[in-house]
């Protein structure tokens, strides 16, 4: 049958929207169609393919070259609208068109005059084209944008080197980027680098580096000038030699022989083409040779190749007919060192095809532990070009025919299978309809992925993606749901159409996308998102977002709008505007909940609303499928041994994800696995009973790959409290292992060169596996070198050093040591020690601490590296100043779930003088009550200042004992009910803090008040002390409560919930920068204040009594005098005194040992915690004692209730 291959004709007009683009011939004849104008294609001009090659090939042919020629005419915003002045956008040159500045300089003409497509460079900075990825050459002022990198045309133009700056990014990058595998290989990598006036490469000054190393052994390239590093690796030899040998060709016979190491490179050419001297024809530069064989005219030297030896003959020292194979001239200059010919070539052809060229050798080395070396067959494989066939080939021209169903499916129906009558009918993807899927659809193409935090990477999630309008009824245009769990999803990007249920969409109408997020298990709302559509004009909208999955302790943010009358309204989350939704009941619907429908989902779904057809849309539980989800899933509830083990939950398989798995198996900790059958491995770490250590440290797992740099995860585990052992689950292949104490000391753990699975490794830490830093064990002058000389020097500290070194690193590696042959050398790796992390914005951490994962990629778990003076596990405590608190200091001492005898020493120690701080307290306030309860004391001021210190101290005694007692019960039994963890962290540190306070200035008022009755005499008015007394304890009170009411304020409660198996809840409260100062200048004020009022009342007590008693004894001195009432009057000043003493512990602990720095040393802090209660202990010590009166008072009231006592008690008569 024959088939035309005759070429579509080309379009005869092309029509387009003269407000989008124009700048074309104006004298041409245009016509007018359906409102568009339309131009011949000569009249552009437009330029098509000049031959298509067949009837269907039209796209290639018109299609594309008009799209391209004509893109500024596609361009979506143009004259008039609003948004050209904002800043993203960019205005066209002599135009009112606008467009989106990341669409400049991309290689597509938008604007008539081309002029985004000016390139240049704006003050060296190509950051004003609207994208940061845009590259700025180094040879011209270009800024080169995103789709023309590596593109295969070298837009920048080649530099000094011969690089070009916007092609092979990976080789320029290792062109300038020290390496360590290729350091001294005898191959130069490396462009010249000038160092202290001369170029230095990667092959300069090599003295002190081994050519012969684990990543230059067997490599099939001579690395070693000598071939060190390829002697004795083949294991099929044409020529049997003794060890130490080469094989070449006689330069003499043209045979075969071995060659002794020792007259390799020696300068005298033993070998034809020279062989054995292979610095003869090495490049000296970074542009690798194509050539290995060297040779002469008689008159000049050559390098040149096997190829090019037998079929140039320009050597005439060769004699071609022994070494050349004529028979295999016809095969072309390329073929003959092919494998199809390996074996009709000669021994010596074969010798010589299989030598690489050094061009062949990868600039891109990677570190590795023990390298799979590839062989020298291997090697030339690589380096071989593949030939077609001798057979003839007919060149076959692909026939496209013009598809009925264009984007669908063709499928036959039959309509009757008697009569065999068949129809072809269309299957049309969700993107376009018709009878011939010839329309696209009005839709939304949605791409969406998901982050969470680590508080729900195993929590199953079930997404609800919902297309709805504004109108009253809300309707549900299109809707998509599926499950979303993180340990199985995390890198998935989840597209979907959502298709308007209307054709076309009505105009008058804004379309929003609503997603809510269930948990699939338990069917709990998680949170709520809307995606508004901007752009409704756009018949194809595009959407891609990133969700970030809030927190399970997030709370769910309602409003108090009372139009949702069957329903309740929630604010959409991550929404600045603070935009609100009515969450409807079961069986409402519409934007207020206002419409009942009748709800046809199964009674253990959710029931969210109703689509646009009145069908319910329902969320099923887990294990329920289906619209209405009536059907249920069996797979999970399968026998144990054919779903997960070790106790995984198993989770049917999302429904959006190809895959031949029907369950996912979530895994408990320390198991991993598609059935969770892999045990983690443990490494179990002690440390020597001498060595000092921090309350944390981390852990860096180095995992080796082949062609690859190596990946780190680490992990951050806090030391046992009193212990010196702790125990690590891993569930990674790994291959080193180190940890970090304190600040950048490393201690090695192992390394093993193959990784064992579920493995249990022990280790002791020395002394002696600590890594020095750089400067610790290379000589000074060296350390002082540029890197590029210095590294060459690293094989020193493991061959020399005394003591024997296993590991050390500078500021860019981190280096082993080991054995290789009769020497030890180093292998070192990048690592970046300075690297901050954030957990890619999921950090749970609280004050500036950095997120540590266990990998890049998906990360199962997470850790918080803390900032000197917080810690805690998400580093949620700090002992800065008046910041440190009871739950700080002793928190994580308290062991859960084990009683008070097995608890820590500091827990129980702190427990007894809890008791008796507790009961001294009592004591102290029911003998002050006793001394001031006469009816003598409590006529003035002063007697009413003790009875209300008393009481607050009293108060402040049973309060401290009430949140001592809560914060042993609820870390010992992890108490979780948060209503009741909320009320006692806003309230009691709040009260104890008032009451603590309020002791102080009530003894400041003491002091105050007995100044004024020294002063005033007999004028001393009692009856208006006492008044004024009630009205300054007031007064006192409410400044207390205003000074401190900032602080139940920025109480909270956080779940201390890192991935560790202790989840404990802890209540902290978090300043700004601004209120912390603030907190800390009332701190100070409530603290000396009180002190500066006693201790000036005191010495004005005592001035003025000297002075009134000076004047009635005239024959005593003033000095005798006041040394006199000093003595008599010495509990004025002892009392202030005292008291600051007690208290004076807390400040200077806070002010000049700064913070608290480790969780194991609490003594201390504790110490000083503690004292600062003192005070409220002693105020019968402080004010009755010293005191004659209060004595007296004290005394009689004593008597009197001992009498009362006997009395009752029938002891007297």
């Amino acid at each position: 049958m024959l088939r035309s291959y005759q070429r579509t004709p080309p379009p005869q007009y092309v029509c387009y929207n003269d407000q989008l683009c124009g700048e074309f011939y104006s004298n041409r004849t245009i016509l007018s169609f359906d409102n568009n104008t339309c131009r011949r294609p000569i009249d552009f001009p437009l330029t098509f393919k000049a031959f298509g090659f067949t009837r269907g090939d039209w796209i290639n042919t018109y299609v594309l070259p008009l799209y391209q020629q004509l893109y500024q005419c596609n361009t979506l915003i143009h004259r008039g609208f609003t948004s050209c002045n904002s800043s993203i956008m960019y205005r066209c040159l002599k135009s009112s068109k606008c467009i989106f500045k990341h669409r400049l300089c991309d290689g597509i003409n938008d604007c008539d005059y081309k002029d985004d497509e000016q390139c240049s460079s704006i003050h060296g900075s190509c950051l004003m084209y609207g994208s940061q990825n845009h590259l700025k050459c180094s040879t011209i002022d270009l800024c080169i944008p995103p789709p023309l990198i590596e593109d295969d045309f070298c837009h920048c133009g080649l530099n000094e080197y011969n690089l070009c700056d916007d092609e092979q990014l990976d080789l320029n990058y290792f062109r300038k980027h020290i390496s360590f595998p290729t350091i001294c290989d005898g191959f130069t990598e490396l462009i010249p680098v000038t160092i202290d006036g001369r170029n230095e490469t990667d092959e300069t000054e090599c003295e002190y580096w081994q050519c012969n190393n684990t990543y230059t052994r067997c490599d099939g390239f001579w690395n070693c000038f000598n071939g060190a590093d390829e002697v004795d690796c083949d294991q099929s030899p044409i020529l049997k030699c003794p060890l130490h040998h080469h094989i070449c060709v006689s330069l003499n016979t043209y045979q075969f022989m071995c060659l002794s190491l020792t007259q390799v490179n020696d300068g005298n050419i033993n070998c034809l083409g020279a062989t054995d001297e292979p610095q003869l024809c090495r490049s000296d530069n970074h542009e690798l040779s194509n050539v290995n064989i060297h040779c002469t005219d008689g008159k000049h030297e050559y390098c040149t190749s096997y190829m090019s030896l037998c079929f140039d003959r320009k050597c005439n020292d060769t004699d071609y007919d022994k070494i050349c194979d004529n028979n295999l001239n016809n095969i072309g200059y390329y073929g003959m060192c092919n494998d199809e010919y390996a074996t009709v070539r000669s021994e010596i052809a074969n010798f010589f095809c299989k030598r690489p060229i050094d061009i062949s050798k990868s600039p891109i080395r990677y570190f590795t532990l023990d390298r799979i070396n590839n062989s020298i067959e291997q090697i030339t494989k690589q380096n071989t070009k593949v030939v077609s066939s001798h057979s003839s080939i007919t060149r076959q021209i692909a026939l496209q025919h013009q598809q009925r169903c264009h984007r669908g499916l063709v499928v036959t129906v039959w309509l009757d299978y008697e009569k065999n009558l068949t129809t072809d009918a269309c299957l049309c993807p969700s993107s376009f309809y018709g009878n011939m899927c010839q329309y696209q659809n009005q839709r939304i193409s949605l791409t969406l992925q998901f982050q969470t935090y680590s508080d729900s990477r195993r929590t199953l999630f079930a997404v609800v993606v919902l297309l709805i309008d504004d109108s009253n009824e809300r309707i549900i245009h299109a809707h998509q749901q599926f499950s979303y769990l993180y340990i199985r999803d995390c890198t998935i990007k989840f597209n979907m159409y959502l298709l308007y249920s209307t054709r076309p969409k009505d105009r008058k109408k804004h379309y929003s996308i609503h997603i809510d997020i269930y948990e699939k298990i338990s069917l709990a709302y998680r949170r709520s998102f809307l995606l508004p559509l901007k752009f409704s004009f756009l018949p194809v909208h595009r959407v891609a977002v990133q969700l970030n999955i809030p927190r399970t302790t997030d709370d769910v943010e309602s409003c108090s709008s009372q139009q949702c009358v069957h329903g309740q309204c929630i604010k959409y989350s991550d929404n600045p505007k603070g935009i609100t939704f009515c969450q409807c009941y079961r069986g409402w619907s519409g934007r207020y909940c206002t419409i009942s429908h009748h709800c046809t989902c199964s009674p253990d779904s959710l029931c969210i609303g109703i689509l646009a057809n009145n069908r319910s849309l329902c969320v099923c539980p887990m294990n329920k499928w289906g619209s209405r989800c009536l059907f249920r899933s069996t797979i999970c509830h399968s026998n144990q041994n054919t779903t997960c083990y070790n106790g995984g939950q198993c989770m049917p398989t999302n429904e959006h994800i190809i895959s031949n798995k029907k369950f996912k198996c979530i895994c408990q900790k320390g198991f991993t696995g598609d059935r969770c059958e892999i045990a983690d491995t443990k490494i179990i770490i002690s440390f020597r009973q001498d060595m000092i250590l921090p309350s944390s440290l981390l852990v860096h797992f180095i995992q080796v790959i082949d062609g690859a740099p190596p990946t780190n995860g680490s992990t951050f585990k806090m030391i046992p409290i009193n212990q010196k052992e702790l125990v690590i689950h891993w569930s990674y292949p790994f291959h080193i292992v180190f940890i970090q104490l304190f600040d950048k000391n490393y201690y090695l753990i192992t390394v093993q060169k193959s990784y064992h699975p579920s493995t249990t490794i022990v280790r002791e830490i020395q002394p002696s596996d600590r890594c020095p830093y750089i400067n610790e064990v290379l000589d000074h002058a060296a350390v002082k070198f540029h890197l590029l000389r210095r590294i060459k020097y690293y094989h020193l500290p493991c061959e020399r050093h005394l003591p024997p070194v296993s590991c050390f690193y500078d500021d860019n590696y981190f280096c082993l040591c080991d054995d290789y042959g009769q020497h030890r050398v180093a292998n070192c790796f990048e690592f970046n020690y300075t690297k901050k992390f954030d957990c890619f914005g999921q950090s749970n951490c609280e004050n500036g601490a950095q997120c540590l994962q266990d990998r890049s990629t998906c990360p199962q778990t997470s850790t918080c590296v803390c900032q000197t003076c917080f810690y805690g596990r998400r580093c949620q405590f700090s002992s800065h100043g008046f910041g440190l608190s009871l739950d700080a200091i002793l928190g994580y001492h308290i062991q859960p779930h084990i009683i008070i005898r097995h608890q820590t020493l500091v827990v129980q120690l702190s427990i007894v003088l809890t008791i008796i701080m507790t009961v001294a307290g009592l004591i102290n306030s029911t003998l002050l009550m006793i001394a001031i309860n006469n009816k003598e004391p409590r006529k003035i001021g002063c007697g009413i200042y003790l009875i209300s210190t008393s009481i607050t101290s009293l108060f402040t005694m049973l309060m401290f004992a009430l949140k001592f007692s809560i914060l042993i019960i609820a870390q010992m039994t992890y108490i979780t009910n948060r209503l009741f963890l909320r009320l006692q962290c806003t309230s009691i540190d709040f009260v104890l803090r008032i009451g603590f306070n309020m002791d102080q200035w009530l003894s400041a008022c003491v002091a105050v008040e007995r100044t004024v009755t020294t002063i005033k005499g007999i004028s001393f008015d009692r009856k208006k002390s006492k008044q004024m007394a009630k009205y300054i304890i007031l007064i006192l009170l409410i400044l207390n409560i205003s000074t401190t009411i900032h602080d139940p304020i920025h109480r909270r409660l956080i779940d201390d919930d890192n991935d560790d198996d202790e989840k404990r809840i802890w209540c902290i409260v978090t300043y700004s920068s601004n209120l912390q100062t603030f907190n800390t200048v009332l701190n100070i004020f409530h603290f000396l204040t009180p002190f500066i009022i006693n201790l000036i009342s005191g010495l004005v007590i005592i001035i003025m009594t000297t002075r009134r008693r000076t004047a009635v004894r005239a024959n005593e001195s003033f000095r005798k005098m006041l040394q006199k009432q000093f003595q008599e009057h010495s509990h004025l000043l002892i009392t202030p005194i005292l008291l600051v003493i007690l208290a004076i512990p807390r400040l200077i602990i806070s002010l000049i040992s700064r913070c608290m720095k480790s969780i194991n040393d609490p003594w201390l802090f504790l110490i000083g915690y503690f004292i600062s209660f003192m005070p409220s202990v002693l105020t019968f010590v402080v004010f009755v004692l010293p005191s004659k009166v209060y004595k007296q008072e004290f005394w009689k009231a004593y008597a009197r209730y001992k009498k009362v006592v006997q009395i009752r008690l029938h002891l007297v008569s």
